[in-house]
């Protein structure tokens, strides 16, 4: 018999990317059910369509084991306070995105509770901790993977996984005016080169990561006047952070230059797009730099302990997501002691000024976008025939497609 009342959907994303792909997904099943009731922790894009977020979804985004260590009361206490949650509002599903460690932590309280559980960003089973795989066929109703990699490694699991594609590989280029607008509103003139700065979604990332970009930026300005530098900040952080960070820099060389880049807010994909060269903080932007057509050159720094015991657990030979979609080393990775200005600088001058160089990766972005653009389904299409099993109906509204057959989802929970 059909549920009258809207569904009660908790979901749970912990950084801006996973934020954007919450988001998307909550505004596809608000066109299927309007009073879709929508709670958790969640970002700016995800409250657009009437989510209730306990707190900023930076509180549970941590990378590394000594970041998590100073972080755990706060962890703990955010915890306690989404299990509450779950038992009292009683959620027809928990979708939790990403931020594996934490969410499979809450997966199983909601396992205990009945409730049937979505997980959406296949975590790095791949890469490190195998062992893992069997544990989540038990943990998990539902698994959706944005690579189509990923799917083999639960091939001999119970746990129905589906390749979802990636959302951005979906999204339409801008055209030649609207890459016009944006350079000049960033002060770009048509005759200067854009170099885009991406340190990073966290707090922490920008700690690590601000001061050598702009560094390596300042060392490409010095020798080459036609470059301007912009900085796209993600939108879970603001220009009073970046200024934080930059108070605590040494070289006053570096700090006046910080002063000279032009900060844009909102506009990441517009600016990779109407970027000559970018130098990006390995994680989800690369990709996105990559579907934009951006050349690149990717860096990460982390904690030195966190460091020294992901290498020796880690089992694959490249970080950058453009590299891991094609299985061989597309754009340079600057990784700890690499990841200095003299080498980054480097990186970008070949970028800007050597054509060989930057139409080679562009070639590469154009397979990745091709293999990423052929999902066998929507995350909108599992999750409304998973909520049709539980006994919703929803409205079918023109532009949003309607589930198809055998996607992968189990009637039940």
């Amino acid at each position: 018999m059909p549920i009258e009342r809207p569904p009660r959907i908790m979901l749970i994303a912990g950084e801006s990317s996973g934020d954007h792909l919450a988001g998307a997904l909550l505004a596809d099943l608000k066109a299927h059910f309007p009073d879709l009731e929508s709670f958790g922790v969640g970002g700016a894009r995800m409250e657009e369509s009437g989510f209730r977020s306990l707190c900023h979804l930076n509180e549970l985004s941590v990378i590394g084991l000594v970041e998590v260590v100073r972080r755990l009361p706060t962890l703990i206490r955010r915890f306690r306070q989404l299990v509450a949650w779950m038992r009292e509002r009683r959620p027809d599903l928990l979708i939790t995105v990403d931020l594996p460690d934490f969410n499979f932590l809450l997966a199983r309280r909601a396992r205990v509770l009945g409730i049937p559980r979505i997980h959406y960003v296949g975590p790095q089973v791949w890469a490190w901790r195998a062992g893992r795989v069997r544990k989540l066929a038990r943990l998990l109703d539902q698994l959706l993977v944005l690579f189509p990699f990923e799917v083999s490694a639960y091939a001999n699991t119970s746990l129905p996984v589906t390749f979802v594609g990636h959302p951005l590989a979906r999204r339409t280029l801008p055209g030649v005016a609207e890459i016009g607008r944006v350079r000049r509103e960033a002060g770009v003139a048509a005759d200067e080169k854009l170099l885009l700065l991406l340190p990073g979604s966290r707090l922490g990332e920008i700690r690590r990561h601000l001061g050598v970009m702009v560094e390596a930026s300042r060392r490409v300005v010095e020798g080459q006047s036609q470059v301007r530098c912009v900085l796209a900040l993600a939108d879970t952080l603001n220009e009073a952070d970046l200024a934080a960070v930059m108070a605590q820099v040494n070289e006053p060389a570096t700090r006046a230059f910080f002063a000279r880049i032009a900060v844009r807010c909102g506009q990441t994909r517009l600016l990779l797009a109407a970027a000559d060269a970018a130098l990006v903080a390995s994680g989800t932007a690369t990709l996105e730099a990559a579907l934009a057509g951006a050349p690149m050159s990717v860096m990460y720094r982390v904690n030195r302990l966190t460091y020294e015991i992901g290498r020796r657990v880690v089992r694959v030979s490249h970080i950058a997501l453009p590299n891991l979609v094609l299985g061989r080393g597309l754009v340079p990775e600057r990784i700890q002691s690499e990841a200095t200005p003299e080498r980054l600088a480097e990186d970008a001058r070949l970028l800007l000024f050597d054509g060989v160089s930057a139409a080679r990766q562009k070639v590469g972005f154009d397979e990745i976008r091709a293999r990423l653009a052929q999902p066998l389904s929507l995350p909108v299409e599992v999750v409304l025939n998973w909520l049709r099993a539980l006994g919703f109906e929803s409205r079918q509204v023109t532009g949003v497609p309607r589930p198809a057959e055998g996607c992968g989802v189990p009637v039940g929970g």
